[in-house]
């Protein structure tokens, strides 16, 4: 292989989740405790000679990659390389990707793969079948939404990047909702996040899947033991009315759940005041980098693009070759 690259799977996932952690991505979506949540889950290491310097994974079913069922996408890490002129790492990376594009060609027949917003070169995935793209990957774009939460407190919260580049009527939301009497804490419950997980899925008329749900907490019961998962609960006395979930690996925090009660109207800026409420401890807790996921849907996109931030693009890519 080029450069002298290897691409080999592994089974051991301490040293799995010992490189997530101090990747670039640092993505909470590729720690072990959430991808065993697949039925067929691998896991793979990209080696320069003895050196790890990249790690993804796929879910496999009948020789065919298909997208996770617990997850958002399977992200592709990148070592860190601190100090590393840019030059160097965009070539880095694309010699990673262009990697990973060969293994999964040769060794898999359908692939439907997504990756996060740290894979932004996919060119050796768009390149495929060159210059007859016909025969090439389908490509599925997606967004999310990054945002700088570094010092953020409730004293000079007015200075911050993710305030003063909201818009003036987020602002003026975010000023009036720290003046409301709601009480708000970090609290890791079980029994608040299915109330209002539940409730949420009421108010929009739909009915949630508790199986799934269960699943799912399962992962963030084992990832809250090892600090790597914040829950907040905002009250309205003594009422759980609004909570939400984030990860927080080093300095980067990404939001991964949240729940309303359908007895407050969110006029009362229940969700405003809960979310920045959130930040300023993210903040305090050593988070820098916000990213909010979810902007993929009008509504949601509406709630979280009004703070100050960047849109970033991911994708989904799909190759199929035939039965």
């Amino acid at each position: 292989m080029r450069e002298n690259f290897t691409i080999q799977e592994t089974k051991d996932n301490k040293i799995w989740d010992e490189f997530v952690l101090k990747s670039y991505n640092k993505n909470y979506y590729s720690l072990s405790d959430v991808l065993e949540l697949e039925k067929n889950n691998k896991k793979y290491f990209v080696h320069k000679k003895n050196e790890i310097i990249a790690s993804f994974n796929l879910v496999v079913e009948n020789n065919n990659i298909v997208l996770p069922k617990y997850s958002i996408y399977t992200p592709i890490n990148y070592k860190n390389f601190p100090g590393s002129k840019q030059s160097s790492l965009n070539s880095m990376k694309f010699k990673i990707n262009s990697e990973i594009n060969d293994f999964l060609i040769k060794n898999f027949k359908n692939i439907h793969i997504s990756f996060d917003a740290c894979t932004n070169d996919i060119r050796p995935f768009t390149w495929l079948g060159y210059p007859d793209f016909s025969k090439g990957y389908k490509i599925q774009v997606k967004y999310t939404y990054f945002s700088n939460i570094k010092n953020l407190d409730e004293k000079n919260y007015g200075n911050s990047e993710i305030y003063t580049n909201s818009s003036e009527t987020n602002r003026r939301e975010i000023r009036n909702s720290l003046d409301k009497k709601y009480n708000f804490k970090e609290l890791f419950s079980k029994e608040v996040f299915f109330l209002l997980k539940s409730s949420s899925y009421e108010i929009h008329k739909k009915k949630i899947n508790i199986d799934y749900y269960e699943k799912i907490f399962s992962a963030l019961e084992k990832i809250y033991k090892k600090q790597l998962v914040k829950m907040f609960v905002t009250f309205d006395g003594n009422i759980p009315v609004y909570m939400s979930l984030y990860s927080l690996i080093n300095n980067k925090s990404i939001f991964l759940h949240s729940g309303r009660t359908k007895d407050i109207d969110n006029k009362n800026l229940i969700s405003v005041f809960s979310m920045f409420k959130s930040f300023i401890h993210l903040s305090n807790q050593g988070g820098e980098n916000l990213d909010f996921e979810g902007m993929n849907s009008p509504n949601n996109s509406k709630s979280k693009i009004k703070f100050g931030g960047m849109l970033l693009p991911y994708y989904t890519l799909n190759l199929n070759r035939g039965e």
